[in-house]
């Protein structure tokens, strides 16, 4: 039972569209958990399934669970809306969003809250965010788990003194914000600047998201876990084609938009000359574009050599499959010895079980 506390504090916020394995598997396990904090669940599907699931659902637990149905297949802008009109409706003072492929780490939630609740300088927080693949990179939902390299924090707390640097760290060196902790008014603005902004590129969205947050004050990432994504799951990545992509939106009206957007404000609002900033946007998007590029067209210009690459993946994933699995074991273990907080470790121990057992 959620008590009142928990009830004003914080909440959940899971965005979805299709995937209903994965809505299962995530509704199981929170239920399992007996997840303490109120959960609202916006479907962007409209097609009745994720509604009828939480409504019919053997729980264990008595989950506070709010259902808001939305229909996002128009686009991008409906998407955004339902982001923004979400969040107008929580009352709590801190939210987050997640995925229905990802677990939440409630032992690590609870020290980023307690964190928020003692540092009001800082507008959002997250823990160091862990990846997993399940049966060699599939898209299942359970099976054999298997931890994957944790991001490469290189900032610790956001944004840097000098905005130059801040602009281009957030280009060269991205790190996720968009599963931090927010206070829940930061994360309301920036969604109803979204819905405005209308970006026709997701990529664009979420660097804005990064920016504007930066601006808003400040980030830390805290040495806790709170947060696991499984990997190969995306709906979105999986297939990503970066030069479908170029054609099909409108990137350079969403980089320009992007661009004098933010230098605008920093000018205002930091005193920052906004023609320096505007150059240094330019050059640090470029240097981005450029990486992206070089990496996506790779298989493109050495096909051969591209070919080795996806033998040797398929050699070690199905042909010595025995062997990868064992070495994948002992590589979790010792993955787990790595992690200093006690709870978490139980908890991803917990999670890793979970869909061990369901398999």
């Amino acid at each position: 039972m959620i008590d009142q506390v928990n009830e004003n504090l914080f909440t959940l916020v899971l965005l979805v569209k299709g995937r209903d394995n994965f809505s299962v598997r995530w509704l199981k396990y929170m239920d399992q958990i007996n997840f303490k904090y109120p959960i609202v669940i916006a479907d962007g599907a409209n097609d009745g399934f994720l509604g009828n699931l939480i409504r019919d659902y053997s729980y264990k637990n008595k989950l506070n669970i709010t259902f808001r149905q939305f229909d996002t297949n128009s686009g991008f802008k409906s998407y955004y809306e339902m982001k923004r009109d979400t969040l107008q409706e929580i009352k709590t003072k801190y939210v987050m969003i997640c995925d229905n492929d990802d677990f939440i780490i409630e032992s690590g939630l609870d020290e980023i809250l307690n964190f928020l609740d003692n540092n009001n300088e800082f507008v959002s927080a997250s823990g160091k965010i862990l990846n997993f693949e399940i049966n060699n990179w599939s898209y299942e939902t359970y099976g054999n788990f298997c931890f994957l390299p944790t991001y490469n924090y290189s900032r610790l707390t956001d944004p840097l003194s000098n905005w130059t640097n801040q602009i281009e760290m957030v280009f060269t060196k991205f790190q996720p914000n968009f599963y931090n902790v927010f206070r829940k008014n930061i994360l309301l603005k920036i969604f109803e600047e979204t819905a405005e902004l209308n970006f026709s590129d997701l990529t664009i969205n979420e660097f804005f998201i990064q920016l504007r947050a930066n601006i808003l004050g400040k980030s830390k990432i805290l040495d806790v876990h709170h947060y696991l994504r499984q990997r190969g799951t995306s709906q979105i990545s999986n297939n990503f084609d970066f030069t479908n992509d170029l054609i099909s939106k409108d990137l350079p009206k969403d980089y320009r938009r992007l661009n004098e957007y933010i230098c605008q404000i920093l000018s205002n609002e930091v005193g920052v000359d906004k023609r320096k900033l505007t150059a240094i946007f330019e050059k640090s998007f470029s240097n981005y574009l450029k990486n992206i590029i070089a990496g996506t067209m790779l298989k493109f210009r050495f096909p051969r050599l591209y070919k080795i690459k996806i033998f040797l993946k398929i050699l070690w994933f199905e042909k010595i499959k025995t062997i990868s699995s064992k070495i994948k074991k002992i590589k979790n273990n010792i993955f787990l010895k790595k992690i200093k907080n006690k709870k978490n470790k139980e908890d991803l121990i917990e999670i890793i079980k979970f869909l061990k057992k369901e398999s």
